[in-house]
Order: structure tokens, then C-alpha cells, then sequence
């Protein structure tokens, strides 16, 4: 067990992050490439192509073509395609309209098949529109040391490719990456730069980071590697591009920089929030705490390294992203009442900070236990009774709204409703005016009731209403 030489205190602080602005990379502008006085062109035939002229095929589905002849292939956006192969006379191409020219006159044939039918050699995982890793939910589990090959977009169903993998100690884990785009670079295209986003799978009360470096590039046709280092976990990472790629992933343990496990070792009320006080973690320079309302999705975040952090009124932060200034608002109160899960984990950057710059250089430790925890303002004085002033259905959205006018001797607020006919109640903690009951079953009566808060001091409750919702 690591040897504790100081603590370290962090405040939570409530983190809200507006939605990253920017176009998706699958989407493209309709083909402006179409030459006049063009020659149809039969696939699967040979064909008699003079020098100087333009010739027009059409590939019904994606598929690999094969030529005879030295001859040059333009799509509908006029981007050059890539051969491969020994005699670079191997195309891969999506479906679509292509252009062909020869630099002197010759008999050329083609040999067309679909991707459908070769997909399994040159794909490690099959990729089909039902069975897909376009969503990290989807990622493909592939293992340290396993040679992976794959095409990206080409199909229009096909986008971003997600894998997975797990690491049980810290390390250093190295990417080999081939590139193999379909298109030459140039005109606009921005579909033969790869990119590679590394970033860890959600942490026990959810949310996940972009992993430093943040973006990896391959650009057009070559290999290229980069290295993460990863503290134990499970990651996921993304590749953009379109044609195909191969790549490898290998890993040597790492002691130098990716800071080592700490724990929460309490966490102490305050009227501004919660102080959590940390074991050291060797190599880390600051710390970040994550944390959640108890059976929520979302995760917040707040980072610190020195004796306490403290915000009393939200501060706003600008992030910016593709020329947006993104608003970030920082430094809202927990709520009172409101049970919490926590975690923490060292970071070796010490300007960390997760939603502003600087961005790079950023180093995690894994994740520590989950530590539950219901936050209670310091106070003594007990709140007086509130009135439930509308308890009404929304049929339209299937819940009950309830509203009510806010006391100045309450910090929050708690809800309380259950089936009629039932005993069990069932609770909602806020700090609002209002607030909506989900998840209920309809046609159904329920009754409700509310009472205030003030730390750990609890009001009167109000009358029971009851409600009908259809």
C-alpha cells in the first residue's frame, strides 16, 4: 500500500457542459465532378480507351476493382483514387460514379467484385449494416498484441469504427497504424486523414475522458505510431477514415507517469459543499473528484490541488471549439438531502483542468472505490412547513408535476409520493420550486406529499394530495 505523506482536499463543485459544436466528418456535399463528352465504360469487359479521353463507369455496391492497364480513377468529386497492390492496379471503392483516363491508348479490362463477398479478408470483424462498432457501446473487444485489420466508411450505413481493450496494470501502450485511404489528398477531401481519439471507459459513477494526446493523425497513405499512458482500466478509442487500415496495439509497464491508486478517506460537510480528503498518490500533481446523484447518469467533475477549493456562486468558463466560444458554467452548490456516489484519481498535470486549458500532458491514475455519501448543510435551526400548492398529471409526458412557493428557512426541498393503496413511500430530494415525478406507472392514483430541509433538519410535512395519471 502506497504511504501516506499528506492529504489532499478537494470542494466538488458542479460542472454543466454545453454540447461540443462541429460538423460530422460523414457528411459530405453532393458530387460537382462531371465532365462533359465522357464515353460509358463497361466493367467486367474489355474496353478500348484512347489517350486524352474520359470514360465513365458505375459500381452499383462498394467492391474492389482490378485493372489491366496503368489508367487513373477521379469520383464525382473529382479526387484522385489510390491503387494498390504490386502493380498498384487494385482499387477499393465505394459505390458511386468514377471517372477513368489512360496516358496512352490501350485495351483495358476490369475485374469488379463486390465487397460483400471478400469482406472476410480484409476485415479482422465482419462489419455489417445490423452487426456494426459505429458506437462505443458497440466498440469491438480486441486484446494488447492482436493484429487488427478493418475498413472504415465504405458503405453509407458504415462511420466511426469503436474497440476496446483492458489493461490490469499501469502502462504504456503503443500504436502501429497503416492508413490506407481510398482517395489521394487534395480538392477538399478530408476523408483520407485519419483520426484516432483514445479516451476511458465510464468510471463507476459515469462519464469518460479524452485521453492525451486527445487526437492522433495519420494523414493520407503511410504508417504512423503513438503512445498513451494508461493507468489500469478499460479503454475505447475511435477510428475515422475511410478506406482501409491495420494497426496493433503494445504495451511495457510504466512507473514514471501514470500516477498511482488513491482512495477517499472522508468527506466532510460544509455550507459551500463537500471536502474530500484523498490519499497521495505518487506522480500525481493534482487531483479530480467525480460524483453523481445516487442512481443518476450523469457525472460532475472539479479538480484541485491545493488545500481547498471553494465556490459560492457559479463562475462561467469558455471553452473554444471549431471558432465557438462554448459557455461551461462552474460552482454549483450540491444539493442538501441529496445522497451522492464519489470517486477520485490523481492527475499528473498540475493546471489540469478538465473542461478549459491547458489540454495536454495529462496523465490519469485509475479510479478509486465508490464512496456513497447524502451531503447536509451545517445547520441547526428547523425549517418551517411548506405548502404543496399544484400536484397535477401530465398526460402528455406520463409524470406528475409538482409545484410549490419556497420558504426562507429551507435549504431543499423533499418529495414524497406513492401508490394509493400502498405503504411504501418513495423520495425526491430538490432545491427548486418544482419538479417532476418520472417513472411511474400509469393509470394509477398516487399521493403526495413535500416537506422542507434545512441541513439535517426536517419540517412538518404537508397534507397529501392525490393524483390520477392516465
Amino acid at each position: 500500500m502506497l504511504k501516506v505523506i499528506k492529504m489532499k482536499k478537494i470542494m466538488t463543485m458542479a460542472l454543466t457542459s454545453a454540447a461540443l459544436l462541429g460538423l460530422s466528418a460523414t457528411t459530405v456535399q453532393a458530387g460537382t465532378y462531371n465532365p462533359k463528352n465522357t464515353t460509358s465504360f463497361n466493367i467486367n469487359k474489355r474496353n478500348h480507351v484512347t489517350k486524352g479521353k474520359i470514360y465513365k463507369l458505375h459500381l452499383p455496391a462498394a467492391g474492389r476493382l482490378v485493372t489491366n492497364s496503368n489508367v487513373t480513377l477521379k469520383n464525382s468529386m473529382e479526387w484522385t483514387c489510390i491503387p494498390y497492390g504490386k502493380k498498384k492496379n487494385t482499387y477499393y471503392l465505394r459505390k458511386g460514379t468514377y471517372y477513368l483516363t489512360s496516358s496512352k491508348n490501350a485495351n483495358v479490362k476490369t475485374a469488379y467484385t463486390r465487397l460483400t463477398k471478400i469482406r472476410k479478408n480484409l476485415e479482422t470483424y465482419v462489419e455489417t449494416k445490423k452487426d456494426n462498432d459505429n458506437s462505443s457501446l458497440k466498440a469491438r473487444k480486441i486484446k494488447i498484441g492482436q493484429k487488427i485489420k478493418a475498413m472504415g466508411e465504405m458503405y453509407n450505413y458504415d462511420s466511426i469504427d469503436y474497440y476496446s481493450f483492458t489493461i490490469d496494470s499501469p502502462q504504456m501502450v503503443t500504436m502501429k497504424m497503416t492508413n490506407n485511404p481510398i482517395y489521394q489528398l487534395g480538392k477538399g477531401n478530408i476523408f483520407s486523414n485519419m483520426n484516432v481519439i483514445m479516451f476511458d471507459k465510464d468510471n463507476s459513477v459515469g462519464g469518460s475522458t479524452m485521453l492525451y494526446p486527445e487526437d492522433f493523425k495519420v494523414n493520407g497513405n503511410k504508417t504512423a505510431s503513438q503512445s498513451w499512458y494508461l493507468a489500469k482500466g478499460t479503454y475505447v478509442f475511435s477510428v475515422n477514415t475511410r478506406g482501409l487500415y491495420d494497426f496493433q496495439l503494445t504495451a511495457v509497464p510504466d512507473t514514471r507517469m501514470v500516477p498511482t491508486d488513491t482512495e477517499i478517506e472522508s468527506l466532510k460537510d460544509t455550507k459551500d459543499g463537500v471536502v474530500a480528503t484523498l490519499r497521495d498518490a505518487l506522480h500525481a500533481k493534482t487531483y479530480e473528484l467525480a460524483w453523481r446523484e445516487k442512481g443518476s447518469k450523469a457525472a460532475s467533475f472539479t479538480s484541485s490541488s491545493n488545500t481547498v477549493e471553494v465556490s459560492t456562486a457559479p463562475a462561467t468558463r469558455y471553452l473554444e471549439r471549431n471558432g465557438h466560444k462554448i459557455p461551461v458554467q462552474i460552482g454549483k452548490k450540491l444539493v442538501n438531502g441529496q445522497t451522492y456516489d464519489f470517486v477520485a484519481r490523481g492527475v499528473s498535470n498540475p493546471d489540469y483542468i478538465r473542461y478549459g486549458n491547458p489540454e495536454t500532458d495529462n496523465y490519469f491514475g485509475a479510479w478509486s472505490k465508490v464512496v456513497e455519501h447524502t451531503y447536509y448543510a451545517p445547520s441547526d435551526a428547523t425549517p418551517g412547513a411548506v405548502d404543496l400548492t399544484i400536484a397535477k398529471a401530465d398526460n402528455t409526458y406520463h409524470n406528475i408535476h409538482v409545484v410549490w412557493e419556497k420558504i426562507d428557512s429551507a435549504q431543499s426541498y423533499r418529495i414524497a409520493y406513492r401508490q394509493k393503496g400502498t405503504s411504501k413511500w418513495y423520495y425526491e430530494v430538490t432545491d427548486q420550486a418544482s419538479n417532476a415525478i418520472t417513472g411511474i406507472t400509469r393509470n394509477r392514483s398516487y399521493e403526495v406529499k413535500l416537506q422542507a430541509l434545512n441541513g439535517r433538519e426536517e419540517g412538518p410535512w404537508s397534507a397529501i394530495k392525490t393524483v390520477f395519471l392516465k
